[in-house]
């Protein structure tokens, strides 16, 4: 019993020396730099983004959660620029010295010259554009956020050729219209799968929150009945966003 006592003081007397170590000021572990790339708006670390050390030539990648690193660097001022495919490039000076590690924080915000994703929906024939019997209209989520809707109901009332309106007095359920044919005659399908029924298919458009749709496909013309027995009118495929995983670090610097 007496060894456990031991060893559990033993333990105590390291952490209160470490935070009493740390309260006394940073700890002087130098000639490096950490910093952190995340996407301006959402906050989620950007991967696999371009740092560079102008100066020297060095660079490196940041790791899934957008977390870069240089080590063992001389001291003196540096430039770090920072790219990556679909944002501005980042430009910004410091300064290394061997008394503290520099923490470099880097908001990338989207290049406004970038378009929006090509989705490609086509048969197995080669068919010219002007004469394909299919079109499809795809609705992002920036629409989502700009006319602040919060499901799917209040969303499709902004594409050209839909028309959603509220029946029965009694539940007041939502139903989407097209060409003059009721709701069940739409397909509902996530990730193209048609995994609602046509009853659920009216129900179900205040049930599917905006917040998890990454776009929404539009399919019109003859073929759209290929994706459902549904889908006489117009098949509306809901793509949910990917999820990610929050990295986080918790760093207990000490010295002895």
């Amino acid at each position: 019993m007496k060894k456990y006592i031991n060893l559990l003081m033993g333990v105590v007397c390291a952490l209160v020396s470490c935070i009493i170590a740390y309260a006394d000021g940073p700890v002087k572990e130098g000639n490096a730099i950490v910093g952190h790339v995340i996407e301006k708006g959402s906050e989620a670390g950007l991967p696999y983004a371009t740092v560079l050390l102008v100066e020297t030539g060095e660079g490196t990648v940041t790791d899934a959660g957008g977390y870069f690193r240089f080590k063992k660097l001389p001291a003196g001022e540096y430039t770090l620029k920072v790219q990556i495919m679909g944002y501005t490039t980042q430009v910004k000076k410091v300064t290394v010295s061997k008394d503290f590690v520099v923490d470099m924080h880097f908001v990338m915000e989207e290049e406004s010259i970038m378009t929006d994703e090509v989705v490609v929906s086509a048969n197995r024939n080669e068919t010219s554009r002007k004469v394909a019997p299919v079109v499809v209209n795809v609705m992002s989520n920036k629409l989502f956020e700009i006319v602040n809707s919060t499901d799917l109901a209040k969303s499709l009332n902004y594409q050209s050729g839909l028309r959603v309106e509220n029946n029965c007095q009694n539940c007041g359920f939502p139903q989407v219209r097209i060409n003059g044919l009721e709701g069940p005659y739409s397909q509902i399908l996530i990730n193209s799968r048609p995994v609602m029924s046509a009853l659920s298919g009216v129900y179900g458009l205040e049930q599917i929150p905006t917040n998890m749709i990454e776009r929404v496909e539009v399919v019109r013309g003859g073929g759209s009945a290929l994706f459902g027995a549904n889908a006489v009118g117009v098949p509306l495929t809901s793509l949910p966003k990917t999820p990610f995983v929050i990295h986080f670090r918790w760093l207990l610097p000490c010295r002895t």
